[in-house]
């Protein structure tokens, strides 16, 4: 039950201080193999090691997202400030894998933005 829960905030579709959450969809001239992970990737800049990384396997679109310190790379990490948000599919399920189709944020989305909408292509 306690799993259940924390799945249920973690798709919540508004963002609380502290969070950034949305919505991914597909492009409709894309086909994305069953079996897959989508990875959600936080970061300070537009390249770097990301800030916080959400994992969701088999994932049904559109998927609704929030990253929040619980996701952060670091334990005890603050999440705070403007982010640039990527999403992307792997087949592999590996976070490191980049041969799958990808989305991101035009520009840096500050903390507490909800309704962020990224197309995966």
């Amino acid at each position: 039950m306690k799993v259940l829960f924390a799945l249920m905030l973690s798709f919540s579709a508004y963002a609380g201080p502290g969070e950034i959450s949305g919505e991914i969809t597909v492009s409709k001239n894309t086909t994305l193999k069953p079996g897959g992970v989508l990875f959600v990737f936080a970061r300070p800049g537009e390249k770097g090691m990301p800030a916080a990384v959400l994992r969701i396997p088999n994932p049904k679109f559109p998927v609704k997202f929030s990253l929040s310190e619980k996701n952060t790379m670091s334990p005890g990490a603050t999440f705070t400030g403007s982010h640039f948000v990527t999403a992307r599919y792997s087949v592999s399920g590996d976070a490191m894998d980049k041969s799958g189709p990808t989305g991101a944020t035009a520009q840096a989305i500050a903390v507490g933005a909800d309704q962020v909408k990224i197309e995966i292509k």
